[in-house]
């Protein structure tokens, strides 16, 4: 299974397989059954959808986190306060997709009775694609925003050193098919891509990453190092380096994204989300409820139909049709849906060390092509 040293060799596997896999990996190490789960749905989703970045790549950091102990296994998150449609949960420094899912939930249930509804979440852990839930969100009729903070990785405007998360934002809503989703981070690009990149062979551009003496670095493996290590690496706001192309104003949605997530929430911005008592990492979600504005079907329509007038505006390349956010996601989901889901080599070696870890039977995939 794991013979070839080629780069671009994938294997593929079944995404009931791979639910199966990192349900029992986590289970394994303390997680409770149903968190486990909705972890693995998250995880999925991201794999399904293409974002190779932030699937099972990442179980790593939950399966170590849950058996070190800085992810607390036995965390039941809580609503802890509560005032007209807003809320606050406390995510007892537990799995972050359970506690941001219950947010969400909770988010659209209070939508349906005031209108609106924001819930803010403290004390959590990484959430995955932060467009998991604003769908989810949408699927039960509402317009849904949803945002985090993470671990300081970006430079703001002017920066030598980074002080931001890479911040997703993600926005979803319905129209008569797939909803309508935006989610990305407010950093050109991700960590976990750049990671990607190099288990692909493939390179970073100029302008994506400084390093410590604000030069622009594409190194990929010393940059992630970097990083990782806090000295000096930095990702760049989307817009760059300055103000020339537009880098104060992917910094400014950041730093939109550090209010919501930090101060306004009661967790840490970036800079402090990870501490020796473990992480606090802040999550926002926003949920206004489409029956409150009108009629949903008049508005769904709506909504496709502007959608449908975009997509068939002029394309700059023929060959490169227009397309909104979360067309290409859904089109990946379905074609890895029915024909499974490509792992690079590297990732199905590292799944089978947490296989060793978690002490659990390995992953069984076959051999194909990306």
């Amino acid at each position: 299974m794991y013979h070839s040293d080629r780069t671009d060799r994938a294997f593929v596997v079944g995404s009931k397989s791979l639910t199966e896999f990192v349900v029992e990996a986590l289970v394994s190490v303390g997680a409770a059954e149903a968190d486990a789960e909705v972890t693995a749905e998250v995880l999925l989703a991201a794999d399904l959808a293409g974002v190779d970045s932030h699937g099972v790549a990442r179980l790593r950091r939950y399966v170590e986190g849950l058996r070190a102990g800085t992810i607390n296994k036995g965390a039941r998150p809580r609503v802890v306060r509560e005032a007209g449609g807003v809320s606050v949960v406390d995510a007892e420094n537990g799995l972050g997709q359970p506690a941001l899912c219950l947010a969400v939930d909770l988010a659209v249930e209070r939508a349906k009775e005031h209108g609106i509804a924001a819930v803010a979440v403290r004390r959590s852990n990484h959430i995955g694609i932060a467009g998991w839930y604003t769908e989810r969100a949408a699927r039960a009729g509402t317009l849904a925003l949803v945002t985090t903070n993470a671990t300081p990785q970006v430079a703001p405007s002017g920066a030598a050193e980074p002080m931001f998360g890479t911040d997703p934002v993600s926005y979803a809503v319905l129209t008569d098919g797939e909803p309508l989703c935006y989610d990305a981070a407010t950093s050109i690009v991700p960590r976990g891509k750049l990671e990607r990149l190099h288990r692909e062979g493939r390179p970073m551009l100029p302008g994506w990453a400084v390093g410590p003496d604000g030069v622009t670095s594409t190194d990929i493996p010393l940059v992630v190092a970097g990083l990782r290590a806090r000295e000096g690496y930095a990702l760049l706001p989307v817009g760059g380096l300055g103000e020339e192309h537009g880098g104060h104003k992917g910094s400014g949605i950041g730093l939109l994204a550090e209010l919501l997530c930090g101060p306004l929430t009661g967790a840490s911005w970036s800079r402090h989300t990870y501490g020796p008592q473990g992480a606090d990492l802040g999550h926002f979600v926003l949920c206004l409820d489409l029956a409150a504005l009108g009629d949903i079907g008049r508005i769904t329509r709506d909504i496709t139909a502007m959608a449908d007038e975009i997509r068939a505006g002029s394309p700059i390349d023929e060959r490169t049709p227009v397309r909104l956010p979360g067309d290409r996601r859904h089109r990946c989901a379905e074609e890895r849906s029915a024909n499974g889901i490509p792992l690079l080599r590297p990732v199905v070696e590292d799944l089978g060390k947490i296989a060793e870890l978690a002490g659990i039977r390995p992953l069984t995939a076959r051999e194909g092509q990306l």
